[in-house]
């Protein structure tokens, strides 16, 4: 159960596979904030709280965590995950500081974890990773979103390919577990080949722990919007990006870490799986989807987007209610341009 009290800070996000884990704030909103593919933290100031209040705040999980009167917290939770967007600003001092107050007063918490942007991360030692990780840090997860220098600087996330694989590298030699995120689409139609191959190429340098999709899904009011809204940006459509993801798993190489595809964006949300032992299990889900006749290729699209099926195979379980409701839809939009701008309707809520 979740309580919210206002006598505890909390930020606006955390990854989906955070969603069991409490939640602490230890920076508001995002160092960087200029990537052009994100409004969430627009017009805010970027600020770090006092580690009294941080302290303050642990004290408080800690006395209500087993009562009902407690916070935004599960009290049989055993992970925290530090907000907002990019803890790992902090000095590595201080990072320490809170790492070890925290795990002193939440000694049944197994698991700590914190978004790190890359210019972040790289700033630390392997030895000083390790330390935060012997305190306490045990993953960090890490917006990469492209491997593509193009792409990158295309999305203005401040860094490069080169500093993905450097920092990566750290991190992993340093004990910390990594998830990384790809965004599928990124690029738009003109880069989508060199978004996949590039990626692959910075997942295979790097060998992370998770690799995490989140399909590219165009914001009104976001720089790159304007950019494609204006035509100077072709923004691929739904089924180019789940190619695009496809491109990019045939070139990966093997090794031990997983590919999750956990987020009601991407289409083909069961494409998940251990990147040495599942690569052609994966690949297989895609040739299910593209084994579909075209119109019922359509049908699927609509029914993800509209949240009836999480998978190609739940078609099959579909009542002939909801699929006269799917068709009936299908019928009105009776060109490409109409049925990417339906799919997107959908897909800017979830976002």
């Amino acid at each position: 159960m979740y309580i919210m009290n206002s006598e505890i800070e909390m930020g606006p996000i955390r990854p989906p596979s955070e969603a069991e884990s409490t939640l602490l704030r230890v920076t508001r909103n995002c160092s960087w904030n200029k990537c052009r593919f994100c409004n969430l933290y627009k017009g805010q100031r970027f600020s770090t709280r006092p580690i009294e209040d941080i302290k303050s705040d642990i004290d408080k999980i800690s006395a209500y965590g087993d009562s009902p009167h407690g916070y935004m917290y599960n009290s049989n939770s055993e992970s925290v995950f530090s907000q907002d967007a990019n803890t790992m600003v902090l000095t590595y001092d201080k990072l320490k500081e809170i790492l070890v107050y925290l795990r002193e007063k939440l000694p049944q918490v197994k698991r700590v974890t914190s978004y790190g942007r890359v210019d972040s991360m790289m700033k630390f030692s392997v030895p000083q990773l390790t330390g935060l990780k012997e305190a306490g840090l045990d993953r960090i997860h890490s917006g990469y979103e492209s491997g593509s220098d193009k792409v990158l600087a295309l999305l203005n996330k401040g860094h490069t390919k080169a500093q993905e694989i450097e920092a990566g590298r750290k991190v992993m030699e340093s004990g910390i577990e990594l998830s990384v995120y790809f965004m599928p689409g990124a690029g738009g139609a003109e880069l989508s080949e060199n978004n996949a191959t590039e990626t692959a190429d910075v997942v295979n340098k790097v060998g992370p722990d998770f690799v995490r999709i989140r399909t590219f899904v165009s914001q009104k009011g976001a720089g790159i919007f304007e950019d494609i809204d204006s035509g100077r940006i072709k923004e691929c459509t739904d089924r180019e990006k789940m190619l695009e993801l496809k491109k990019m798993i045939e070139h990966l190489e093997v090794f031990g870490g997983y590919l999750y595809s956990d987020h009601i964006v991407n289409l083909l949300e069961e494409v998940n799986g251990n990147m040495k032992d599942d690569k052609s299990k994966m690949l297989e889900v895609f040739e299910a989807f593209e084994r579909l006749d075209p119109q019922e290729q359509l049908r699927y699209q609509l029914a993800r987007r509209m949240a009836m099926v999480r998978a190609v195979w739940h078609m099959e379980l579909l009542s002939a209610e909801q699929r006269e409701k799917i068709d009936a839809v299908l019928s009105q939009l009776d060109s490409e341009e109409k049925f990417e701008t339906f799919l997107l309707r959908f897909l800017r809520h979830y976002i």
